[in-house]
């Protein structure tokens, strides 16, 4: 338990690293597809490349999740946004796992049961077990601790399931790294193609040209076909894909305090103002007892007072209540618990014990605290003995700090002591020996226990407004009537567009119900029912759909899109037959742009890997050309992203020596995004269905 105790504390580090390899979208999940199909068809809740996910296989994956995070963090439950990020993620992992796992099985990679020990317990363990297993104080990786783990991890349950949940990782990881490295060798730069590269980019030019935009060829000259858009749709078919959406347009009725909740907010804090003041009252008991906001029990300066109190602080006295006043929508009163003379700040050093057993922890503090009343070397102590690593490498030194800065215990302790006094104290993290090194000058403090009353709608306000919701949608229970209530009603139309991905509606608290009606809804059709998201009531009707697939040819934004493609590809050929017959007649680049009614531009130190040209933007087209345009010669002309280009190169300037290493480190890094993009390539060519919107 020690161990696992050990890992906990570093869980944060552990999910970084699923993070890292869901990044990769390899990992966290079993190999499903041998999982989805003994499932009966109606608790199938997807398919990938024709085999299914079923409800049980996603369901036990996303409670592993769920589970790890528990042990990871300690924490016993899960809130409603990780759960759909646990939900999410499981989803894609398990869909690259199906993927990726057709490709593994063609290439025929496979991870033995060496490899994974030698990761855990190698030479060279990965990077998570690394963190896991290193000692915090000495920065030592223990190879006996992973080991011992490994040996003792059947008598733990949560032990054991921390290790097979990583080994899932360290696995995929590993298919992973394989896969891509097999991939990237076959990108393999020689020589050749790195000299041809590094004497590309030796090369700097500086050029004249003339441009001659598309914008200046009238639409209305040139005509595209509709049998041209369908043949461009069907050769570019992939670039026409859409995913499932949804538009609504809704309503909402908010439910906020009425004018009547104010006033009963404002006549509790009136009536209860007489128990506050009372001096027999414990005004830190009673405020926890009975206020909508919490005691802080803290001894502020004057400077640090909120605005509204200085003036009661300043010529108040112990015991002294202002108000009610209201502040951030709370009713308030504030009694002044009490004033002191206290240090500015305090320069302390402090030795800290942990311990599992207490009372080992205890005696283990009383024999620092005995050395160090003995007249032992407080900071040697510290270095030796403090687990607190960030100060005890200083000595334990915590340098100056004001209060409030550190954790109440601590903070009381060492602002109620005096100058030289070693004190004991106990805080969650463990049992604090502190030396109070030096005071800072005095100057007073007030303590302030403030009761606070939140103005909230009553149950009569919540019911009037869900009233209202609900005679608006029985007055107004078909389309046209709904959109004309807006208008009879003064209310205010609000509309989204929805993916069947999506958690919520930009807005709506917790409204995933909502999205979940509107893909199982068809057009036209209004909400079954008065949602209730937050302190909001929600009435929607489902204004337009769209299907998951290829866009329709049909569409008039569709073959708009392609006209106009289209229209430039044949603007682009007016153009460059026009430049090729005035080249022929045209003693100068000047003479050229002339006929041409355009004007000679000008750039320089342009080379092949120049991004842009001044003036124009991103055209590879026209660096291109420019690059590879013998000095003093006038190019072809050129199509490119606005216009179609001529260029004269007027001058170069070529280096002695090409540096064909950058130039092939820079192949190779372009090799190795390549590589690093290949897994969500094969993704995106996968036949996917996701059905979960019916179960999530």
């Amino acid at each position: 338990m020690a161990t696992l105790e050990r890992i906990r504390k570093k869980g944060g580090v552990l999910v970084a690293f699923m993070v890292g390899f869901a990044l990769l979208a390899f990992i966290l999940t079993d190999f499903f597809s041998n999982k989805g199909g003994g499932q009966p068809s109606s608790m199938e809740i997807g398919e990938v490349n024709g085999t299914a996910i079923s409800y049980t296989a996603y369901q036990n994956e996303i409670t592993q999740a769920e589970d790890f995070r528990k042990l990871s963090s300690g924490q016993s439950s899960i809130d409603e946004n990780l759960q759909f990020q646990i939900r999410q993620s499981v989803w894609d992992q398990m869909v690259m796992d199906v993927v990726m796992g057709e490709k593994y099985e063609e290439t025929g990679i496979a991870v033995t049961t060496d490899e994974i020990i030698d990761m855990a317990t190698g030479n060279d363990p990965h990077p998570g077990i690394r963190q896991m297993f290193t000692d915090p104080q000495t920065g030592a990786f223990s190879q006996t601790a992973v080991v011992n783990f490994l040996r003792n991890r059947k008598n733990d349950p949560n032990a054991n399931f921390y290790w097979e949940f990583l080994q899932k990782s360290l696995v995929n990881e590993k298919l992973a790294t394989k896969y891509t490295n097999l991939f990237q060798k076959g990108f393999y730069v020689t020589s050749n193609q790195a000299q041809k590269e590094a004497k590309a980019n030796l090369r700097n030019v500086d050029f004249d040209f003339v441009a001659v935009s598309y914008a200046t060829i009238p639409d209305s000259t040139v005509s595209v076909s509709n049998s041209e858009i369908s043949s461009y749709f069907d050769a570019h078919k992939e670039n026409f894909k859409q995913e499932a959406q949804r538009t609504i347009q809704y309503v909402t009725f908010l439910v906020e305090p009425s004018e009547e909740d104010k006033q009963m907010a404002e006549k509790w804090i009136s009536d209860i103002k007489p128990e506050f003041s009372n001096p027999t009252t414990d005004p830190a008991q009673f405020v926890t007892m009975n206020s909508d906001i919490p005691y802080q029990d803290r001894n502020l300066k004057e400077e640090d007072v909120r605005l509204a109190l200085k003036d009661f602080v300043a010529n108040g006295k112990q015991g002294d209540v202002y108000g009610p006043y209201l502040e951030d929508d709370t009713y308030k009163l504030s009694r002044l618990v009490s004033v002191k003379q206290m240090p500015d700040s305090v320069k302390a050093r402090h030795i800290l014990v942990q311990e599992q057993d207490p009372a080992r922890a205890n005696a283990i503090a009383d024999s620092l605290m005995n050395l160090v009343e003995k007249g032992a070397d407080f900071a040697d102590l510290a270095r030796k003995n403090s687990k607190d690593t960030g100060s005890a490498i200083n000595g334990g030194d915590l340098n100056w700090f004001k209060e409030g800065t550190m954790v109440k215990p601590f903070n009381d302790a060492a602002f109620n002591a005096k100058k030289g006094d070693v004190v004991k104290v106990e805080t969650q993290f463990g049992i604090h020996i502190i030396q109070i090194q030096e005071v800072g000058q005095l100057v007073t403090k007030y303590n302030i226990a403030t009761l606070g009353r939140e103005i909230k709608y009553s149950s009569k306000t919540y019911q009037q407004v869900y009233s209202a919701a609900n005679k608006f949608a029985a007055s107004n229970n078909t389309p046209s009537k709904f959109k004309e209530g807006f208008k009879t009603e003064n209310l205010t139309p609000r509309f989204a567009t929805l993916r069947a991905s999506d958690r919520d509606v930009a807005g709506l608290e917790g409204s995933r119900r909502l999205v979940q009606w509107a893909f199982e809804a068809e057009v036209n059709d209004m909400s079954p029912t008065i949602y209730e998201f937050g302190n909001q009531f929600v009435i929607a009707l489902v204004t337009d759909a769209v299907k998951e697939g290829y866009q329709d040819v049909e569409d008039r934004e569709v073959a708009s899109a392609i006209k106009s493609i289209l229209a430039k590809d044949k603007k682009a050929e007016i153009i460059k037959k026009r430049f090729e017959e005035n080249i022929a007649t045209s003693q100068s680049l000047s003479s050229l742009a002339q006929k041409m009614d355009s004007r000679v531009q000008s750039a320089t130190n342009i080379n092949f890997a120049s991004f842009q040209v001044p003036g124009v933007g991103m055209e590879p087209a026209l660096v291109a050309v420019a690059s590879l345009t013998d000095v003093d010669k006038m190019s072809v002309p050129v199509k490119g992203n606005q216009g179609v280009y001529v260029v004269k190169v007027t001058s170069e300037q070529v280096g002695e020596s090409a540096d064909v290493a950058s130039a092939k480190a820079q192949l190779e890094s372009m090799s190795a995004n390549k590589a690093y993009r290949l897994a969500p390539s094969i993704k995106e060519k996968a036949e996917i269905k996701d059905d979960r919107l019916k179960f999530f």
